[in-house]
């Protein structure tokens, strides 16, 4: 007797014919396999590193990442939050960043430390504001008082006290601040007048305080390689400053005094060419201000090569180059006035010195005297050179200002007046003091 739980084996369905039983199985699974929605991926959230002292560098790396957050579709951005000072200009363009961002990214702010000075500006323009224990907002004396309160409107916050910051306009009883008074706020403060939202330990707090569906978010950590961290500090006005002068300091030497490119002309431009890069990678250079430069480059080099006091190349050369550096340096946005200036004022500072130093010292001889004398060149090994004077050549080497000139057929190792001669040029001796034979061009 067959048991009644028994059944016979299903048949296809007749729409599928004899033997397809096989193929229609398969074609349902696939059916449930594709009809299943897709599992979305689980909200991530860039956690960026805003530390130490705010640069345009800084600005430039802020704002990229939150184009990179929105491009990539991230649920969020936290500004992590430790800077005690720097540019305003670098803060207020992070703040016009977030404040560009606001209607499709949510940007929050954590002072894990400090929030001082043009970093309050960040700080308080994010919707979600946070500060962990013992942090502290605000002391942002010499700040524009303008563009606290706009940001804190931004940031839905009481532009009275972000004003406070800089100097309360009037008195505030509960935060005890006299008019005129700066304003720095601890964590407990900044969350008991509703300044801050919470008081977090952790970014994944911040997280969750942004909104219901942040909590339990992946955090993706973005700071600074070390090669960012290394163009941002090149960046820094004193720096770039710093470097600018002395490399063109040695460019300019090796263009006065040697005969061929040497030690100092390779390691100035390398000077130089380090800070286009920094500037290139953090966003700031322009290619117009670089192609300035080189023009500006080129025009020297006509001078001090090809058309030795003429001048005008000079001029031109000089113009480019700061038009150039100005550019280069991020333009008026970034502040690039007071590096270019100072650092080409450095730079006439430094030769200068070189200068009226060098007649007095050791090197001189050396400059002076660039060529080694041996009598296969031609030269002779009388110390008495009087009898040249008064005598015309010309030059067989340029002189810039030191070279070689030929005079009654014998090579000697003359400097002028100042001037720069090419090769070939005609000269008198006009000075002779013991191996010093000074030449001027007729």
């Amino acid at each position: 007797m067959k048991s009644p739980l028994r059944h016979p084996p299903l048949a296809p369905p007749s729409f599928l014919g004899k033997g397809a039983g096989g193929v229609g199985l398969l074609f349902l699974l696939s059916l449930l396999a594709f009809g299943r929605p897709a599992q979305a991926d689980p909200p991530h959230v860039l956690v960026v590193a805003v530390h130490g002292t705010l640069w345009p560098g800084t600005a430039t790396f802020v704002r990229r990442q939150l184009d990179v957050a929105y491009a990539q579709g991230a649920s969020g951005v936290i500004l992590d939050i430790d800077t005690t000072g720097g540019s305003e200009a670098a803060a207020n363009d992070i703040k016009q960043s977030v404040i560009d961002h606001a209607g499709s990214l949510p940007v929050a702010a954590f002072v894990h430390d400090r929030a001082l000075g043009p970093g309050a500006l960040i700080a308080v323009v994010c919707k979600t504001l946070a500060l962990s224990p013992g942090a502290s907002l605000g002391g942002a004396g010499g700040v524009p008082k303008s563009d606290l309160k706009s940001a804190a409107e931004a940031g839905g916050r009481n532009p009275a006290v972000a004003a406070a910051f800089a100097g309360a306009d009037t008195d505030l009883p509960a935060l005890g601040v006299k008019a005129g008074d700066t304003l720095t706020l601890t964590a407990k403060q900044a969350q008991g007048t509703g300044y801050a939202d919470l008081i977090a330990s952790y970014p994944s707090e911040v997280a969750a305080k942004m909104g219901p569906g942040l909590t339990g978010a992946r955090l993706v950590p973005v700071s600074l390689d070390f090669w960012q961290s290394a163009a941002l500090w090149v960046t820094q006005p004193w720096v770039t400053i710093g470097l600018l002068a002395l490399g063109f300091a040695l460019i300019l030497t090796e263009m006065l005094t040697l005969h061929s490119w040497g030690l100092a002309g390779i390691f100035g431009g390398l000077l130089v060419a380090a800070i286009f890069a920094a500037f290139i990678a953090v966003g700031a250079a322009t290619w117009v201000g670089l192609l300035l430069f080189l023009g500006g480059c080129a025009f020297l080099l006509l001078e001090t090569h090809f058309l030795p006091g003429h001048g005008w190349p000079a001029l031109l050369g000089l113009g480019l180059v700061f038009a150039g550096l100005f550019y280069a340096l991020g333009g008026s946005q970034a502040g690039a006035l007071y590096p270019a200036t100072t650092s080409l004022l450095a730079t006439l500072g430094i030769v200068v010195a070189f200068f009226l130093y060098l007649p007095r010292s050791g090197v001189w001889k050396r400059l002076g005297q660039p060529l080694r004398q041996t009598a296969g060149g031609g030269y002779v090994s009388s110390d008495d050179y009087t009898g040249f004077l008064g005598r015309v050549g010309a030059s067989v080497s340029p002189l810039r200002p030191s070279g070689t000139a030929e005079i009654d057929g014998v090579r000697l190792p003359v400097v002028t007046e100042g001037d720069f001669v090419p090769t070939g040029a005609r000269v008198q001796v006009v000075m002779v003091q013991g191996n010093r034979i000074v030449v001027r061009p007729e």
